[in-house]
């Protein structure tokens, strides 16, 4: 599945893993109206009600499973994101020496900071080389100004949090912080290493 229709299934699948197909259903109500064609802006719209009614109907833990366990989905679609930092890592002796490297020269719109054991990872879309106010297509047509539930930014949380546990090749712990589609000048997330 390709475009939107194929991210919404799979967050759809994912909500009724967790709270069943009729509460999924009633959570994803005018998923029929939207089409790989649909302009952005109007996916956004919708999918910022989705996003409310899971607020509103499914507790906090279970909201931040389910979308990082999309996150966990994007980051295998995806792969090839942490195929190229991993080919990055393999360049340098140490992850020291490979974090300095990546802290010098990020890839756009992203920056780490690092703080001993905690590693602050960045991201600013509207740095992108296509400025955009999230990475994610079905955020892309939110118009400036208006913000999404920090829920959906879970699913941003657990890309990090495979991204980092390839590069390491060891489980971490990965919070988020801020979120620019929430209100945030940037998103935020700390990585526990």
């Amino acid at each position: 599945m390709a475009g939107f229709c194929g991210q919404i299934a799979t967050i759809r699948e994912k909500i009724a893993e967790l709270v069943g197909p009729e509460l999924a259903a009633q959570i994803m109500e005018g998923q029929d109206k939207i089409k790989d064609s649909t302009k952005p802006p109007k996916v956004s719209a919708w999918f910022k009600e989705v996003l409310e009614r899971l607020d509103t109907l499914v507790d906090a833990d279970t909201r931040a499973r389910i979308m990082s366990n999309c996150g966990y989905n994007c980051a295998r679609i995806n792969h090839t994101a942490l195929d190229r930092a991993a080919a990055r890592r393999k360049k340098y002796d140490s992850f020291d020496v490979f974090l300095a490297a990546e802290q010098q020269n990020p890839p756009a719109g992203t920056r780490l900071e690092r703080d001993g054991h905690m590693l602050y990872q960045f991201y600013t879309p509207q740095n992108f080389t296509h400025p955009m106010r999230c990475y994610c297509s079905l955020l892309r047509g939110l118009p400036e100004g208006e913000t999404v539930s920090l829920t959906y930014c879970n699913c941003s949380r657990g890309f990090v949090e495979k991204y980092w546990e390839n590069l390491l090749q060891k489980p971490v712990q990965v919070d988020l912080l801020e979120s620019a589609v929430s209100g945030a000048a940037e998103c935020k997330f700390v990585i526990h290493l």
